[in-house]
């Protein structure tokens, strides 16, 4: 019997072809692995940043004897920026909605009680009439701040008795609450004078 010894000769070298044919696939594999790996585990530094705006206000309420100068009483109290005045100030901002170049320059004073709420439209019970601040101050001295005082004189002859509440407004009548703010009582009488001082803050 003849064994074929030609066959058997060449099977290593087939096997050693293959096997040098294999080796450059198994590397890439390994490298396209090895790579996969790296992208996954390398953690990604992403900057923070602090775009935090705020909006608030500051009511200061001072009465005077009106024939001397003296001041008689002084309260002061934080208040509310209400959900309205914000709307407003994005639709003047931008130049759409109804507000165009109105300004909040008005200031109302009433007897309410009830602690101010960001769906607050007016002030609860006003005194009386509103008054406006025909120069409004504004002070941006420092970077990124901005501040506006609105100041306001209200006659004891007209608007005597005890005041609780104020509030800012963009017209003498009706227009859009921007803030309002409730205190202690604070007596006018009829030969004083109140100076309300509501200054807005934006950062």
């Amino acid at each position: 019997m003849k064994i074929n010894t030609r066959n058997q000769s060449l099977n290593p070298m087939r096997n050693s072809k293959i096997a040098l044919f294999a080796i450059p696939a198994i590397v890439a594999l390994m490298s396209i692995s090895l790579l996969t790996t790296s992208i996954q585990t390398t953690p990604v530094s992403v900057p923070s940043f602090d775009d935090r705006s705020t909006v608030t206000g500051h009511v200061i309420l001072q009465v005077f004897d009106t024939q001397t100068g003296e001041l008689k009483y002084k309260v002061e109290n934080h208040n509310l920026v209400v959900d309205v005045g914000l709307d407003e100030m994005a639709e003047a901002t931008f130049g759409v909605g109804g507000v165009g170049t109105t300004v909040f320059d008005f200031i109302n004073i009433g007897t309410g009680t009830t602690a101010p709420t960001a769906t607050d439209t007016v002030i609860e019970t006003s005194a009386c009439a509103r008054i406006q601040d025909v120069a409004p101050d504004v002070n941006s001295g420092t970077s990124g701040e901005t501040s506006v005082s609105i100041i306001s004189s209200f006659d004891g002859g007209t608007c005597a008795g005890a005041i609780t509440e104020a509030g800012i407004f963009n017209l003498i009548t009706g227009g859009q609450l921007l803030a309002r703010s409730t205190f202690g009582s604070v007596t006018i009488g009829s030969g004083d004078t109140l100076n309300v001082n509501y200054t807005i803050t934006i950062t």
